[in-house]
């Protein structure tokens, strides 16, 4: 059984956040490394935990990484998609775009702030001011109680559920 190489040290933090700032991803480095990529993600964990040096060395990485990714999109929209023939190869722009799309999603969930869609809400009135600029309250006397209503029918005493109008339609 061959021993794997140790992971966790100088040489190897340096070339991962080289990797990672070059815009490979963490399957892509721990192939090359010959490591999974849930080991490198449980050393950065560990080590942010620990307060290290490294987490902040991979944050950083991170985010140039996140910025070559950026660079990539623009390269690939810029790109010629004319086939051998001297046509636009339509099957090259489709999955061109399939590629800068995915991108584009992966960055807005990676760094909101920075590629994410911008979401405001304004609450204005017609003439562009506040919808409300004063809430006032105002006493009401209150309602009499269905007791305390004079009877309007026939019959002292009666209660009527309906308005005098409707009473007449549902009585009888």
């Amino acid at each position: 059984m061959t021993k794997r190489p140790k992971l966790r040290s100088v040489a190897n933090g340096n070339r991962i956040c080289q990797f990672l700032a070059e815009g490979f991803s963490l399957r892509q480095i721990g192939r090359e490394l010959g490591c999974d990529a849930s080991a490198i993600a449980h050393w950065v964990r560990e080590d942010q935990d620990a307060g290290g040096a490294f987490s902040q060395q991979y944050a950083r990485a991170r985010e140039i990484g996140f910025g070559m990714m950026s660079e990539e999109i623009i390269a690939i929209s810029d790109a010629n998609y004319t086939g051998p023939d001297g046509f636009v190869d339509n099957g090259a722009v489709q999955q061109a775009r399939l590629r800068s799309d995915n991108r584009k999603w992966y960055l807005s969930k990676m760094l909101p702030r920075q590629y994410g869609d911008k979401v405001t809400q304004e609450i204005i009135g017609e003439d562009g001011s506040a919808l409300i600029t004063r809430i006032e309250l105002v006493p009401v006397e209150p309602r009499q109680r269905l007791e305390e209503l004079p009877a309007d029918g026939d019959k002292a005493g009666e209660v009527r559920l309906f308005p005098p109008r409707l009473a007449d339609r549902h009585s009888g």
